[in-house]
């Protein structure tokens, strides 16, 4: 398992953090979600479901419905968020159709996975979300080795600080406008493409274009 932690000041810096995280999620993963009342769980789940084209109102928390199903279009699997909390053990999965879930390729999100331990594959990723203060968490993702080989992967890093292209001022690596100095700074670097100020050093090939995608 490889372990990375991710500061969050704010909820932007959540958004980011759930944001990145969906550019690697894949049909079938399961998602332990660690923390206590308050943490912040169905908040990050609520931005996660975002990233995949879910209305962030439409999630609620499933706490006595025990699971949530959203349908992504018959293109993509559904993702499926779950509080574990009222239910006693594994045994009681049977009458909400876990196999079938399982069985489905659903993107599975569980708050409280320690009521089902024994239920949940050994290649979980685990999201472990401290409180800081009122707009601050921690989060700690615990993720399988597995998940290296998978395109995009260093985009759930913590990113290291850097130097603005435009600007040439010092940036964060939390900052929400990465590597920019700020949006006025990523958008001067926009323009300078589109008045060909910046120029790509080798021809486009159809590898270039087939990443982009």
């Amino acid at each position: 398992m490889i372990e990375i932690h991710r500061p969050a000041r704010s909820l932007e810096h959540t958004r980011v953090i759930a944001n990145d995280l969906a550019a690697i999620l894949r049909p079938g993963d399961v998602v332990k979600l660690v923390g206590e009342m308050g943490a912040g769980k169905t908040t990050f789940v609520r931005m996660l479901a975002q990233s995949f084209g879910i209305a962030e109102h439409a999630v609620s928390s499933p706490t006595f419905v025990i699971m949530n199903l959203y349908d992504r279009g018959e293109d993509h699997p559904p993702i499926a968020h779950m509080d574990c909390y009222r239910l006693g053990d594994e045994s009681e999965l049977d009458a909400l159709g876990w196999d079938q879930i399982i069985d489905s390729g659903a993107i599975i999100l569980i708050e409280w996975p320690d009521r089902i331990a024994n239920a949940i594959p050994d290649d979980a990723l685990t999201i472990s979300i401290d409180h800081v203060d009122e707009t601050s968490r921690h989060f700690a993702l615990t993720i399988p080795d597995a998940w290296l080989d998978r395109a995009g992967f260093d985009a759930i890093r913590p990113r290291p600080d850097t130097t603005c292209p435009t600007t040439g001022v010092k940036v964060p690596g939390d900052c929400l406008t990465w590597p920019f100095v700020s949006e006025q700074a990523r958008m001067a670097d926009l323009n300078a493409w589109f008045d060909e100020k910046h120029t790509i050093s080798r021809p486009i090939e159809q590898a270039d274009i087939e990443q982009s995608d």
